[in-house]
């Protein structure tokens, strides 16, 4: 009877330690079990989650030696948010495109400003008939506390090497000049915005001028106005990504979610500090 649980233990940890051994070969190789990348906008576009995604989507790309990824799906379900997350988020779609990969992008409830931004990346756009998307334009939002320190009680002492260096600062008490400055900051990010999407749709700029002032479209609208390529629930989208990919059967890569608690609890606890950090800290935003 000894014997038979030793052999036992000897077969269980032989076993454990094959898998072990397939798992960093798989690893060092770039193997994978999936052909789809699922990457997943859902939310505002920060500057913290996004770019976890980002990193892993590239990741993923660049370690397919063997090219068993045939597509990259990617679901939008965001208003919008930062100016450069959505750019880089854009270019690792573009990355994909380079590499063969079919990109299919499909919004559900609200595809807009930012969400459209990476939605331009892929290759073919389908819309939720109910969706909302478009809003094609950029924003600075600075707060401005000069009133609030005075009924505090409180003044703030700035030295500076130029008479523009703490424009976006809250402490600053903005002039029409500062306005004409930071509305051209604005129109320079839009103009990227507005270029990434004429080159991704085969339009020329000027011809998306009417609807590039930041309205949002409805999903009817966009497709009007060639935004999207089609209408269609998410079931329409991954259909079009098989059949474009030459693929019978989808099977996801998702990037794996937090299960550590602890971490999680600390992380929901810094909210409130990382509210205020967006709040102060200027950004742009699509």
């Amino acid at each position: 009877m000894k014997n038979l649980w030793f052999w036992l233990f000897v077969f269980f940890a032989s076993l454990v330690g094959i898998l072990l051994v397939i798992r960093l070969i798989v690893r060092s190789q770039g193997f994978t079990m999936g052909n789809v990348l699922y990457v997943e906008i859902d939310g505002n576009i920060d500057d913290k989650k996004i770019p976890e995604i980002t990193e892993w989507a590239y990741k993923k790309l660049k370690d397919d030696k063997l090219n068993r990824i045939k597509g990259v799906f990617v679901y939008i379900n965001s208003p919008g948010g930062s100016a450069a997350s959505s750019e880089e988020m854009y270019q690792v779609l573009r990355f994909a495109h380079k590499k063969g990969k079919k990109v299919v992008a499909y919004i559900h409830s609200i595809g807009a400003s930012g969400g459209y931004y990476i939605a331009s990346g892929a290759d073919k756009i389908v819309a939720n008939p109910a969706a909302l998307t478009g809003s094609i334009g950029a924003i600075i939002i600075l707060p401005e506390v000069t009133e609030l320190s005075k009924k505090l009680g409180v003044s703030w002492d700035i030295y500076k090497s130029g008479k523009n260096k703490d424009l976006t600062q809250p402490f600053r008490k903005r002039t029409p000049e500062d306005s004409v400055l930071l509305t051209e900051l604005a129109k320079d990010i839009w103009k990227v915005f507005l270029k990434r999407v004429a080159e991704s749709r085969g339009k020329k700029p000027e011809d998306l001028l009417p609807i590039a002032d930041g309205r949002v479209l409805t999903a009817p609208q966009a497709l009007e106005w060639g935004l999207v390529d089609t209408l269609g629930t998410k079931y329409d989208a991954v259909e079009i990504l098989k059949k474009m990919a030459g693929i019978k059967k989808v099977r996801f890569i998702k990037k794996p979610k937090k299960q550590n608690l602890l971490k999680q609890i600390f992380e929901n606890s810094s909210s409130i500090s990382e509210m205020l950090e967006d709040w102060l800290i200027p950004r742009a935003y699509f």
